[in-house]
């Protein structure tokens, strides 16, 4: 893996915020890396390293998750702030343009980075359209927050399989571990999944606000960024992310790349060599030295 330096910053709030910095050629335009909804930086450690090769690579923790400090106040964990704190990021590296390469709940916080003026070069979404599928949808609402601890990695990455196995076909043992290292932390004996239980609640309160009518859809955020270059990367077994959904993505926005990675749900690890083939593409077609 490629060497990194690990950075704080601070929210506007104080919370103390990390990220790691991949310290590739500082042209052309760094890539941030902003992960799922309880997912920190080392979900991008096999990604990051091959992108480190040729440009700068940020990955975040967002507030909550990994080595970022938890809110006092669990209302906070919502895209808006996340995405302010992402800006404070940027200025903390020096960086004031970068691609956006979000999974998941980080897609959608790079979506509202790039209504921002001059801040977003280009977005890479892992597994997220603009609309959520359903299924994946109420799966990862009744998860979150509620995930048990576990006595080892062994017994972490046995329960991954468990949970992702049938979206993720032949994945062998040693990769759950990995993935284990990824989302799990030590603490009193037994590993605990590295984010605050309460973001849990925050995003089934706005989910619930959606419900009942608040303006907070993605199709009218995907129009906002029609002019900014986007791929999509879909798991091809993905729940949350139809291939419908990119269907009708596509007629929005006629110069969409799609990728789609074989035997991947929600989301792709990002090592698979069909992703990075599609990430290395798309960067290639970027003027963005």
């Amino acid at each position: 893996m490629q060497e990194y330096q690990e950075r704080f910053y601070s929210s506007s709030e104080g919370l103390k915020l990390y990220y790691r910095d991949y310290s590739g050629p500082w042209e052309p335009t760094p890539v941030l890396c902003i992960p799922g909804l309880t997912r920190n930086s080392r979900d991008f450690e096999a990604v990051a390293s091959h992108l480190a090769r040729t440009r700068r690579v940020l990955t975040a923790d967002l507030r909550g998750r990994g080595r970022s400090a938890y809110d006092p106040q669990w209302k906070n964990y919502s895209v808006q702030l996340e995405a302010a704190d992402m800006t404070r990021l940027m200025d903390d590296a020096g960086v004031p343009r970068v691609v956006v390469l979000g999974s998941s709940r980080g897609a959608i916080i790079g979506m509202l980075m790039g209504t921002f003026p001059g801040v977003v070069s280009a977005l890479i979404h892992n597994d997220l359209g603009a609309e959520l599928s359903p299924t994946g949808l109420d799966r990862i609402l009744e998860s979150v927050g509620n995930e048990p601890s576990q006595p080892s990695w062994d017994a972490a990455a046995a329960a991954l399989e468990v949970k992702y196995g049938a979206m993720f076909p032949g994945v062998p043992q040693e990769r759950w571990l990995i993935f284990a290292h990824a989302l799990y932390r030590e603490e009193g004996g037994v590993l605990k999944p590295d984010y605050d239980p309460k973001i849990g609640d925050a995003m089934r309160m706005s989910t619930r606000n959606r419900q009942a009518g608040t303006p907070s859809g993605l199709w009218p955020l995907f129009d906002n960024v029609l002019g900014c270059p986007t791929l999509v990367i879909r798991g091809e077994n993905s729940d949350l992310l139809s291939a419908e959904t990119v269907e009708k993505m596509k007629e929005m926005k006629l110069d969409l790349h799609v990728a789609v990675v074989p035997n991947r749900g929600h989301v792709p690890f990002l090592d698979e060599p069909e992703a990075l083939t599609a990430i290395d593409d798309f960067l290639g077609t970027l003027e963005d030295y």
